[in-house]
């Protein structure tokens, strides 16, 4: 991580900071292991997730469901689906973090860059992912 992860952290937060890339890199060690439980308690149930489509020059959004069983699918295609982060940036802003994620995607012998940006909320005591965008 760089010394830039914090950058935007409030004086006294950088505790609540490490909290939150704690969380993020539970969320890229299930996705990587393939861990649907794991994977499933980073997420507040109704999250939802975007993916900006490339290809299609699109948007596709998606449920936790739906976003756990693209997940699963990775694995049965390549079997192996791995978010390499690049960065973990973090941002507080009360009782929420905006959290940015550069990434390179491994999918079988392919590799493919993109971003992820995370809101989460800190509620009844910890914090959980509340929406996910991102693009490959």
């Amino acid at each position: 991580m760089t010394s830039q992860a914090f950058a935007f952290v409030p004086e006294g937060r950088a505790s609540e900071a490490k909290d939150v890339v704690a969380l993020i890199r539970k969320y890229l060690a299930a996705v990587k292991n393939g861990d649907e439980v794991a994977l499933r308690s980073t997420f507040e149930p109704s999250a939802n997730i975007s993916h900006y489509y490339v290809k299609g020059d699109s948007v596709r959004a998606n449920d936790l469901d739906g976003f756990i069983n693209v997940i699963r699918s990775l694995h049965v295609k390549y079997d192996n689906a791995e978010e390499i982060a690049k960065d973990i940036e973090v941002r507080l802003v009360g009782p929420l973090a905006s959290v940015r994620v550069p990434f390179g995607f491994v999918m079988g012998a392919n590799t493919l860059e993109g971003e992820d940006i995370f809101n989460l909320a800190f509620c009844k005591g910890e914090w959980k992912i509340i929406h996910k965008s991102y693009y490959l």
